[in-house]
């Protein structure tokens, strides 16, 4: 009887929600790997009684961890590898809000909120007289650049404008997450047939560097431990994980 080709070549989608919680599970975005290793802590007997060798082995799996490598970015996917707290920034009209400066030709003078550059801006000195764009500054999606014939001096600014609707990340200002993780995968080398991985519950590190500058796009590369799930009381069923494969007879 000839062997079927059973090779896998694994792509797919993971899904995570918080561990413990009815959430919606969703997406994580495009994901180039996802790794799980085990570290096993060996012990052996000698065989004193002549020959060598081991009288007896014990293995036991002392951590269980995972690597991710994924190319969206979203407050989501950032928080979670950097322990980050997301506030969430409501569109609307900002009036009069103040901005430091110190009267210095090509200097930035950012605003608080990201501006919505096709509705109006207006700047005025800390004392309320108008500021012409193009003449007093240059208007960028970040600030003002202030140009060498400005009025704006250290007194400041106070700018009029819309913001956009965004996400504040405030990095490491958060705790490690815990995350329920199901990957709908497709075995490319089968013609795309179907399998999942069931993570049950997640427990995210911290990010080694986020390259904000780069060449290339950024993939964030987010470690993460599996942690046996408490509310696994089953013993044929794994407290980690389970993988779900289609069978076919040889």
């Amino acid at each position: 009887m000839s062997q079927v080709d059973r090779s896998f070549i694994g792509e797919g989608i993971p899904y995570a929600r918080a561990y413990q919680s009815q959430d919606s599970l969703l997406d994580m975005g495009n994901c180039d790997a996802f790794n799980i290793a085990f570290t096993n802590n060996r012990q052996t007997l000698p065989n004193f009684r002549g020959g060598g060798g081991n009288r007896n082995v014990r293995e036991r799996v002392t951590d269980v961890t995972a690597t991710i490598g994924l190319y969206d970015m979203p407050e989501t996917n950032l928080a979670r590898i950097t322990r980050s707290t997301v506030q969430a920034i409501a569109a609307g009209i900002v009036t009069d809000e103040p901005a430091t400066s110190g009267g210095v030709q090509g200097e930035l003078i950012p605003f608080k909120y990201l501006p919505d550059l096709t509705a109006e801006v207006t700047v005025k000195t800390a004392a309320g007289e108008p500021l012409v764009a193009g003449n007093d500054y240059l208007l960028t999606p970040h600030g003002l650049l202030r140009t060498a014939i400005s009025d704006i001096d250290a007194t400041g600014v106070l700018l009029t404008y819309t913001k956009r609707a965004s996400s504040a990340l405030q990095l490491l200002n958060g705790s490690p997450v815990e995350l329920e993780i199901v990957i709908a995968g497709l075995n490319d080398a089968q013609s795309g047939e179907p399998y999942s991985l069931h993570l049950r519950r997640v427990k995210f590190g911290m990010l080694a560097s986020l390259p904000v500058f780069g060449q290339e796009y950024l993939k964030l590369e987010g470690p993460a431990e599996l942690l046996a799930d408490p509310l696994v009381l089953s013993n044929d069923i794994s407290k980690f994980c389970q993988m779900d494969i289609v069978s076919k007879a040889a």
